[in-house]
């Protein structure tokens, strides 16, 4: 049986002082999962910080003594969330990053959503409010929803990488690497469709949002500059010999 409920993983890497709002909501959340009769770990994976950025958390965990602090040498976001599957204690684990803000009741209905579904299920929040730079609202779409079309994952990433699910499932299908030098990223991307092609769906839990942080540099804004695409599969052969849309 595992130790905990929940693993509520933080990643991180050089996000110095904006990371302690992050660090903040994932507190916040643990501590409401916790008033719900949770059981949860909180786990930082930093790859590669700046000296700021370990401060932070370093600072952070002495009022949080819960808090986990991982150092990898990665230098890869895909990999840094494999770490943490392979360190998490807990039966489902919740992504977020450390620039990014969770809603409070985020752990509390991300899990029961998930233990009232037995399938693989990857949890999303429903809303997603970007600020910063490019502030805008991205909604998910659930896959059981009828205006869902498959083919749209072939050219568009539908879901964001602060997701809820097994710890399980994130075994079966670990993430992949980026390698910008040959035009391969999204690590989230390319995990969304794996998922898929291991028989697993994405859905939503209505009535949640996460903050999303966008900045003048980001590693989404340098994969798309590099002109890179997700890590090829043979998921849409599929879809197309199945004759799916």
């Amino acid at each position: 049986m595992p130790e905990f409920d929940i693993t509520a993983v933080i990643n991180g890497h050089a996000e110095g002082l904006i990371a302690q709002p992050s660090l903040r909501s994932l507190s916040q959340a643990a501590a409401n999962a916790r008033s719900s009769g949770l059981r949860v770990e909180l786990l930082a994976i930093l790859d590669k910080p700046n000296a700021i950025t370990q401060e932070v958390f370093n600072e952070f965990a002495r009022h949080e003594p819960g808090l986990r602090i991982e150092v990898v040498e990665h230098g890869d976001l895909g990999y840094s969330r494999n770490s943490a599957v392979e360190r998490a204690h807990g039966k489902w684990i919740g992504f977020l990053d450390a620039d990014d803000i969770w809603g409070a009741d985020w752990l509390v209905r991300a899990h029961a959503a998930a233990q009232a579904d037995p399938r693989k299920v990857v949890w999303h929040p429903e809303a997603n409010a970007y600020f910063g730079v490019t502030p805008y609202i991205f909604m998910h779409v659930d896959m059981e929803d009828p205006s869902f079309h498959i083919a749209d994952l072939g050219y568009t990433n539908l879901w964001t990488s602060l997701c809820f699910t097994s710890a399980d499932l994130l075994r079966e299908v670990p993430y992949a690497g980026t390698d910008l030098k040959n035009g391969i990223g999204y690590e989230d991307w390319c995990w969304n469709i794996d998922v898929l092609n291991r028989g697993g769906i994405h859905k939503i839990v209505p009535n949640t949002a996460h903050a999303i942080r966008t900045r003048s540099m980001s590693l989404v804004k340098q994969t798309s500059a590099a002109d890179s695409i997700p890590r090829p599969s043979d998921f849409f052969r599929k879809v197309i010999a199945a004759g799916r849309s």
